[in-house]
């Protein structure tokens, strides 16, 4: 018999067990949402001094949502863009800031695409392209670049200045995207896709050519 004031252990476990339940839905829904949003990470961000220039190279793990796999199963090319940010020497990439308007001080751009009659996807990069199976191989191309020539003939590159110091992403580049595709993107996680910036580590041409 209960006394005055006691709450049966099983009306009380009730509400508890409730708010587990909820708590183990909403933890399933976020790992879901998390999974579908598309990632880029970075793997490596290099830099060394070549012939009067400056080279780059780096890697990163691409994923697509689902969203952005099925606009691209439909016909839509996604146009991916490296930038490379100069940070050092401070007064010079003050002047190229301003010169370069604010924007970034170099851009690679690559365009890819699916083929439906071939059921194949296609990575530009120019007028240059390369064909591959399945989407996880181009977004692993994609994701590395080499050779990436950079302020060339500055003089920061012909005396190999010690002082140089940069920083690089790779993004998915939503002002080529069409008009529709545009608006659709805006405000949508799954559409903001683009890597942190990241700071370049230099090595020496020797080290650079070894870790290809």
């Amino acid at each position: 018999m209960l006394r005055p004031g006691m709450t049966p252990c099983r009306a009380q476990s009730q509400p508890r067990l409730f708010k587990l339940a909820l708590f183990c839905i909403s933890c399933l829904l976020c790992a879901w949402v998390w999974a579908d949003a598309g990632d880029i990470k970075v793997q490596k961000a290099e830099a060394s001094f070549a012939d009067n220039r400056i080279e780059i190279a780096a890697r990163f793990d691409i994923s697509l949502s689902n969203d952005l796999q099925e606009a691209l199963k439909n016909g839509l090319s996604l146009a991916f863009v490296y930038e490379f940010q100069l940070t050092r020497p401070r007064m010079y990439s003050w002047y190229r800031q301003i010169s370069d308007g604010f924007g970034p001080n170099a851009m690679l751009s690559y365009q890819l695409s699916y083929h439906s009659l071939s059921r194949q996807y296609r990575l530009h990069i120019g007028s240059f392209y390369r064909n591959f199976s399945n989407v996880n191989d181009a977004l692993a191309a994609l994701g590395i670049v080499r050779n990436w020539g950079i302020l060339s003939d500055s003089n920061i590159a012909r005396d190999r200045n010690p002082d140089f110091a940069g920083k690089v992403r790779l993004k998915l580049d939503r002002s080529r995207l069409p008009k529709t595709y545009q608006l659709t993107a805006f405000g949508h996680e799954e559409w903001q896709l683009e890597s942190p910036w990241v700071d370049l580590v230099k090595v020496r041409t020797e080290d650079a050519v070894s870790n290809e």
